[in-house]
């Protein structure tokens, strides 16, 4: 019983040893790295980004070209080029290796995961691109396929976005100038019916009339005063100054009246429909400056490129394969048949004392 586990357990060792040793077929790997950058045209479109919730951002961008990689679009475009279906199933490659020739999409993506490593360094904003092949063009023209489609996936993606914000900021143009134009009508409607260009200036001068009808009234009562003292009040003086008096303060009495709406034109009650169509003016011109500022910002930004792949390091021809790593691969798979056969022989020892055997 002991001689037939040894050699099972032999078998098991040897089967994987051989494997990385003998049969596995050598893979080369190429190294692509790149950053994806988003350009910042200044901050004279806040109000574009506040509308249409669009903003610069490298890292999103990188983690959505990570999932892009690893997807089927990627896949069934990098195949389309190079048709690597017929390479990664080659039969002269060892069977645990290699694409079976049949294989539907789901075990070629699963397959093309395996093959084409992707990760992103966030401290760095780095994403680096390994792809293996059984040769090492292959290996060098599927990494650059990988760069090549990416960067066809971030341009089209800064056009369409692009697009969508000139038309957003053209919308938001023809809305903020259909709402200057009502306000415009607005106040020159107002101005129309009550015949007052600006009623502040209106109130500001009735104010200047009444603050000086009440400083000439001061001065004329402080004369009246002083000649009645010395005259008597039935003198011509005084009974002239008397009467400039009385006369001034209706003057005033009228000017008051006119003022808080007893009396003549509402100056108070237009003055405060006033503001109001001036503030919404006020605002609207501003609005309108601002659409149409951010209107420019995006035609120029619809013309250049905000988002782009920076690769740094392109792929290149290996020279020798890496992969599989036989050594490493082969002490491993050594540990782990030891330990799981280790493992076994526990668990059995531990059922039959159990069980009193």
């Amino acid at each position: 019983m002991k001689k037939i586990q040894l050699i099972a357990l032999l078998i098991l060792l040897c089967l994987p040893v051989c494997y990385y040793l003998v049969v596995a077929t050598d893979m080369y790997a190429s190294t692509a790295k790149f950053s994806v950058r988003s350009s910042d045209l200044g901050s004279s479109s806040s109000l574009l980004s506040l509308v249409t919730g669009v903003g610069s951002g490298g890292k999103e961008n990188a983690y959505l070209l990570v999932e892009f990689i690893e997807s089927e679009a990627m896949l069934k475009q990098v195949d389309g080029n190079l048709n690597i279906r017929e390479h990664y199933s080659d039969m002269s490659r060892d069977i645990v290796s290699r694409l079976m020739t049949d294989a539907p999409m789901e075990d070629f993506l699963e397959y093309w995961l395996s093959i084409v490593r992707v990760s992103y360094d966030s401290q760095a904003s780095i994403v680096t691109v390994e792809a293996r092949a059984y040769t090492p063009e292959m290996a060098q023209r599927v990494a650059e396929a990988v760069l090549d489609v990416s960067e066809a996936f971030l341009n089209r993606m800064n056009d369409r976005l692009q697009r969508d914000t000139l038309l957003q900021a053209q919308k938001e143009l023809e809305n903020a100038e259909i709402r200057y134009a009502k306000a415009r009508q607005a106040l020159n409607a107002f101005r129309v019916v009550t015949s007052e260009l600006d009623p502040k200036a209106t109130a500001a001068a009735r104010v200047g009339i009444v603050a000086g009808l009440e400083a000439k009234i001061s001065a004329l009562q402080v004369e009246y005063d002083t000649k009645k003292q010395i005259m008597t009040e039935n003198s011509l003086p005084v009974r002239i100054l008397e009467k400039n008096i009385l006369e001034f303060q209706d003057q005033l009495h009228e000017e008051k009246l006119k003022m808080t709406g007893q009396a003549g034109p509402e100056i108070l009650n237009f003055l405060e429909e006033y503001e109001t169509l001036s503030l919404e003016n006020e605002f609207a011109q501003n609005y309108y400056i601002s659409a149409l500022s951010s209107l420019e910002t995006s035609r120029v930004q619809s013309e250049s490129q905000t988002v782009y792949l920076e690769a740094f390091q392109r792929p290149a021809v290996p020279d020798w394969p890496v992969y599989p790593e036989r050594f490493k691969n082969a002490l491993l798979s050594i540990i782990v048949v030891v330990g799981m056969y280790s493992l076994l022989l526990f668990i059995f020892a531990a059922v039959k004392e159990h069980i009193g055997v």
